[in-house]
């Protein structure tokens, strides 16, 4: 889950309701073009291309090797 706010100068203000003592992780932007409507936008430029291609099938090849197949 995403949910876009902005700081107005004292606190964060999101425009979706969160739950009481809800944990978040605020990511600022410097240019709201880059970001678009998600995290990813936003995320995009520390992806790592080689690191992408070795955990394309992580998921898989871990699975296979913890249960063998079955």
């Amino acid at each position: 889950m995403s949910i876009i706010g902005y700081y107005d100068g004292t606190a964060v203000r999101v425009e979706e309701s969160l739950r009481i003592n809800q944990k978040v992780i605020v990511i600022p932007i410097e240019d709201e073009m880059e970001f678009g409507e998600s995290a990813t936008g936003g995320l995009r430029k520390y992806a790592n291309q080689a690191l992408i291609e070795q955990e394309k099938d992580v998921w898989r090849k871990t699975a296979v090797r913890k249960h063998g197949g079955k």
